[in-house]
């Protein structure tokens, strides 16, 4: 069964000026966590406590850090994304150089595939993982 190819149609300003607008907005929001987080766990103090006490604070510092650790790596996404303005490269899949559809922009303004070629790769990474 082929796959089903669907040409998107290249952003208007108008788009691109609205997803730069949320590209903005979601590095600002991510800044922030980043930053208060950080503040938050160097304010941590030591309290003196049992093992369980040390547990729960070890748990809680491990999520943290998880948590920092996926807004890091979404920042690096959207600082990308960003960046493609000034090259003009935003809107357009790093695989394929096919235009990526204004919905699938609006959902995800990081992204950096269609969703053909996004699937491809999905595709590609379980034959591998199979065999």
């Amino acid at each position: 069964m082929a796959a089903k190819q669907t040409q998107e149609k290249e952003l208007t300003a108008k788009q691109r000026d609205e997803l730069h607008k949320l590209l903005m907005s979601k590095r600002n929001e991510l800044l922030e966590k980043l930053g208060a987080r950080r503040t938050g766990t160097t304010e941590r103090e030591q309290k003196p406590g049992d093992e369980a006490d040390q547990a729960v604070e070890d748990a809680e510092v491990a999520l943290e850090t998880r948590l920092m650790d996926r807004e890091a790596k979404l920042l690096r996404e959207v600082e990308r994304a960003v960046a493609k303005f000034k090259d003009e490269t935003y809107g357009y899949c790093e695989g394929t150089d096919d235009p990526i559809g204004f919905a699938r922009l609006k959902l995800r303004p990081w992204t950096r595939y269609s969703v053909t070629y996004k699937e491809e790769l999905e595709k590609e990474a379980k034959r591998q993982a199979g065999g």
